[in-house]
Order: structure tokens, then sequence, then C-alpha cells
């Protein structure tokens, strides 16, 4: 019979894969364990294997017989070393060890059957020495059997760890399953078209490329569960095993940023992976089944069992502990962790996670300890947070947040020149919430940019209402975060409520904080000038609490300075303070700046501010904040 010739290109694939691989993740590939390097080999040498025979039986050249009966021998013992090494690595990605006995066993039958079957008898195979006719010997179903018996063992593993491995691998086993049966009954009903070289490799180049691209659940650096092969693992745990006495951990770099900046990322990537061992290494001495990964760019969680493994790893994760392997560096490396006692086992997995964070936030930057457990104090607060996140966007849907306005006048003509817009939270019990309990948490969540730009909206309807009424209006102003300068589009967004109320941009001004400029500058400056070029002003709020490098105002398209009222507490009792006010004061007018001087509360207060000429003025001494619909003289015809 003519053994058709297939040289497949199924085994450049093979190569080419794992080229690509290696060129575009070449750190991710160094964590491939043995068992899947072995698979790739083995299946470049099934390639080679098949085709060379397909080559050698169309030469029918009986001076190759006995080359190619080996070469054919060969072929079988790679046949069987693949599904064995397939169901090692199978087994070894899911954290278990398979049935030794049983597969080495099998494999051990198999390559002697192969080997010895064939030079005593025709057990798989048999070549005609005269015509160099290939056909299937006696015991070629057993190649089925075998396959099939592998098959069932990962079968089992896949069905118990179906949560780990998650739907798209659990798909991609399914559709290997069947390729593979219907190759082997191929070859046995069509010996002389081979194409399981074909599917040997396609299965390989499939596995690559779901297990590095698609689907990736090992990080790339330290080769430890990312956040995605952890929160799976923890799941796993969750759903399949006891989990009474179970913490999960939450670790992080204490300024890793910085640490990159000062030392180098080399440095930053070595500290990780250093971090990663030890993990893994406390992990590995615990009693119970314990889950790691790196879940985060400096952040690390452990689901583990026992309060002596964790007090255990706290010690281990000691700076000292760390940081003598880092020769070199002169910079002080700090590791916190926060704990979460598994309470509710139906908890999932994020939620633990950010229980765990939230204990980390208690304890980061504390240099007593490294170490906060979720305990009530934290768990009042994290409550109180959650019951805010909660209510606060029905809150914006039911129009809960107010508009208050702050008058701010002229110094010198005492006549009210603008005002400043303020939130408030009246909630439907008429309870009115201190922005110092909301603000903080929206700006964490991140959920304050959509309650700046609500209460941009509401301020620009007011506008527009008492334009339309012929009201005296003058410019308000209103705060935005220090979030909202990274929120994209924001100029867009803002430009395009001012717009849609026929309002002319200089009536509203954008109020930050002096903490705002301190994060990324050219951003900031990228966003304020092209706020400035649709014609906004720009306010700094607290000028001079920040300590901000001063150096950068050069470049800051800011109209307006507010002096931070800290200045006047008792300062008419404080000779530093003055010397102080004046020199900020000095140093605003010197840089071409507007200024107003918030939190004026007294007569002496204000025949000082008048006394230093600063141009506009804001207190309690001239008005508080006031709802919207009470701002004195609104009503005034302009």
């Amino acid at each position: 019979m003519e053994f058709a010739y297939q040289f497949d290109v199924a085994g450049i694939l093979v190569i080419l894969t794992s080229l690509v691989c290696a060129w575009v993740r070449p750190k991710l590939l160094d964590n491939f364990t043995i068992n899947l390097k072995l698979l790739i080999v083995l299946s470049i040498a099934y390639v080679l294997t098949d085709g060379s025979t397909s080559i050698l039986l169309q030469l029918k050249d009986p001076r190759l017989y006995y080359f190619t009966y080996g070469l054919l021998i060969l072929y079988f013992a790679v046949l069987f070393l693949f599904p064995f090494r397939a169901t090692m690595y199978f087994y070894e990605l899911c954290g278990e060890k398979p049935n030794e006995i049983l597969l080495r066993g099998t494999l051990f039958v198999m390559l002697s059957l192969a080997v010895f079957g064939n030079i005593f008898f025709n057990f798989f195979f048999s070549l005609d020495r005269e015509t160099f006719s290939y056909y299937p010997g006696v015991g070629a179903f057993t190649t089925f059997v075998y396959y099939f018996l592998c098959a069932i063992l990962v079968g089992v593993c896949a069905m118990k760890h179906r949560r780990y491995l998650g739907q798209i691998r659990l798909r991609l086993l399914i559709t290997i399953l069947f390729i593979t049966v219907f190759t082997i009954i191929y070859q046995n009903l069509i010996p002389q078209q081979s194409i399981t070289g074909l599917i040997i490799s396609l299965s390989v180049a499939m596995t690559i490329v779901v297990f590095c691209f698609i689907d990736v659940t090992v990080d790339e650096l330290t080769g430890i569960n990312n956040k995605v092969g952890f929160t799976r693992a923890c799941d796993e745990i969750m759903h399949n095993s006891d989990v009474s006495g179970y913490s999960m951990i939450k670790i992080q770099i204490y300024h890793m940023q910085e640490l990159n900046e000062r030392t180098g990322m080399e440095n930053g990537d070595r500290l990780l992976m250093l971090l990663a061992d030890t993990i893994r290494k406390s992990c590995a001495m615990t009693k119970s089944k314990s889950v790691y990964g790196r879940i985060g760019g400096d952040t690390f969680g452990i689901f583990t069992r026992d309060e002596i493994e964790i007090n255990a790893l706290s010690e281990a994760l000691s700076g000292d502990h760390i940081q003598n392997p880092i020769t070199g560096l002169d910079y002080a490396v700090s590791f916190y962790a926060g704990i979460y006692r598994l309470e509710d086992k139906e908890m999932d997995i994020e939620s633990m996670l950010d229980h765990a964070s939230y204990a980390l936030k208690w304890v980061s930057g504390n240099f007593k300890t490294n170490v906060a457990f979720y305990d009530d104090d934290i768990r009042q607060e994290d409550e109180h947070r959650k019951a805010v996140e909660r209510k606060v966007r029905s809150a914006i849907i039911d129009k809960e947040f107010k508009v208050y306005l702050q008058p701010v006048y002229d110094t010198m003509t005492r006549e009210r020149v603008s005002a400043e817009a303020l939130v408030r939270w009246i909630d439907k019990k008429n309870q009115m919430i201190n922005p110092g309990d909301f603000i903080p948490i929206l700006e964490k969540n991140g959920f304050v940019t959509e309650l700046d730009l609500y209460i941009l909206e509401e301020v620009c309807m007011m506008l527009s209402e008492w334009k339309g009424r012929g009201f005296k209006i003058v410019p308000v102003s209103v705060n935005f975060s220090r979030v909202d300068v990274n929120h994209p589009g924001l100029v867009d967004e803002i430009t395009e409520i001012v717009d849609r109320y026929g309002l002319d941009h200089s009536l509203i001004k954008i109020e930050l904080t002096e903490s705002a400029f301190n994060g990324d500058m050219e951003s900031i400056i990228k966003v304020l000038n092209h706020l400035h070029e649709k014609g906004f002003i720009i306010m700094m709020d607290d000028f001079g609490s920040g300590y901000s490098n001063l150096n950068m105002f050069k470049d800051m398209p800011v109209d307006v300075v507010k002096i931070d009222m800290y200045f006047l507490r008792n300062i008419e009792n404080n000779e530093k303070g003055m010397i102080v006010l004046e020199s900020v004061v000095q140093m605003a007018k010197r840089l071409g700046l507007a200024i107003v001087v918030e939190g004026v509360e007294t007569q002496k207060q204000y025949d000082y501010i008048r006394k230093l000429r600063c141009e506009m003025i804001q207190g309690f001494y001239f008005a508080k904040p006031m709802p919207s619909d009470v701002f004195p003289d609104q009503i005034t015809a302009g």
C-alpha cells in the first residue's frame, strides 16, 4: 500500500509557535514546566519520524529495510510517550499527582511492546521486505486503548479541577479529546493516510497559544499564579474543601514605584521575584493546601490556613529577611500585609481580597507593625464605605446632592464678584451628611468624577435659569478632585455640559486643590491648557498648603489662587503666620495670579487682608455657604 507523504506543515507550525512565544513572551516561556517543553519536543519528533518513514516507504528500497523498521519502532515509542507527558503535564497544571504506578506501568508495557513486540513478532505493524508494503499489526488496537486510558485520567482530573481550569481550557481539552479519538479511529481504518502528526502538532500549538496569550494564569515575571490563576485556585478550594480557619492575605511592597525610580526597574523586578520565592517556600511548609499569586504590580495574595503559618509568613517577610540578598541598595524595603479571617464561607474571592485590602490600607506606612487584621474597627469603617457607595448613585438620581453657594467679594468694594459651588448631601430623612464622610470614599473608588460633573450640570442649569429670568449672575467656581484629572475625556465632558446650557465659558471657574498638582505634571498641564483654550478660568485651591515645588507654576496655566484658611488662624497674634501669609501673597502677585483669601471670620482678619490688597475675599465674616435658591441678591435684575 502506498503510504502518503506527510512531512506536515503542522510540524513547522509547532516550531514557529514556540519561537513566536519565545520572542513575544520570553519570560513566560521560561516558566513552562519540563513536561510542556517535552511535549513540544515530542510533537516535533513525531512529525519528523512520521514524515521520514513516509519518505522511506515511498522509496521502497530494500536496502533501507532495517533503518525504516527501526524508525517505525521509534515512531511508535514517541506516539506512546506523547500522551504520557500530556497527562503528566495536565496533572501538574492542576496541582495534582496522577496514579503513577498505573500511568508509568502502562507506558512501560506499551514501550516494551513497541520495541520487543515488533522485534520478535509484528505487534503494531508489519513491513514486507520485498514490496515494502506497510500493514497494521495484530495489537494496533492497543494504541486506542492506551490513549483512551490517558484520556480517562485527564478527564477525571479535569472534572475535579474544572473551576481552576476555566471554560476556555476545558473547551480546548474537550476539542483535543474528540479530535484525538477521531484520529486514532481514522488511522486504524485508513492506515496509509497519516494525519496523526497534524493532529498532535496542532494540539500542542493550540495549547501554547491558549496558555500564553488567551487564558494566561501564570505571572510572566515570577512564574507563580497571576490574578486569574489565583482567583480560580481559591475558588476551587472554597468549593471542594473545608475552609474553616482559612485567611486571605494581601501583601504589598511599600512605595514600589519610588524604589524602581531610585534603584532601577531591574532591582524592582529582582525584589518581586525574591518576594514570590519567599512566599512559595513559606506556603510549601504549610500543613494544609495554600494558594498564592501575584495579583497586581507590587501586590501578592495568599489563601492559607492556621494562625501559626500566617505569623511565620509575617516573620519571613520582614525587611531584614528580604533585603540581605539585594546588596548595594540604599533603600529600606518594607512589606505590609492585610489579613482577613474567613467568616462567611459563601463570600466570593473578590470580597475577601477587598477586606484584606482594606486592612492593608490601615497598616501601610506604619513603622511599628507591618500586619493588620480585618477587625471590628476596620469592619465598621469598611461597612460605612460600602453603605456610602451603595447609596451615592441613587442619591444622584433622587437629587439628594444639593448645590450650596458661598459668595466671594471684592476686598475693597465688598461687592459680590463670584461664588463657590459646594456640594451638600441631604438624604431622604432631611439629614445633612458631612462631605468629609463621603468625598474621600468617592475619591478612592473613582465615583467622585460623576458627582463633580453632576454638580457642574446643576450649576449650569441654575445659571441658565437666572440668565433666562434676567437676574444678575456672577461666575461660579466648581470644585474638581485630583482624581478627575485622569478621567479620559474630562475637558470634552465639561465643555459639552456648559455648552448645552448656552453659557459663556468664563462664567465657570474650574477649581482644583493644590494636591491635584502633585501627580503626573505633563498630563495635568495638558488638561489645564485644553481648558484654558476653551475659555475656562483655572483656580488653585488651598495654595501654599501642599508644599509643592513652586517652580512648576511657570508652566501651569493657573489664573487664580485661593490661599488656605489655615494661615488666618490667630493671625493677629501670630507674627510668623503673618510673615508667611505676606510672602505667599507677594509671590502670587509676582507670578501674575489673582488672589482669593478664604476663611476670613473677623473684622481684624478682614482689615489685615485689605491692607495686603488681595483682590478677593471669602469667609464666614461675609457669608456662610447657603442653598442656591436663597442666594442673596439673586433676584436682582442685571
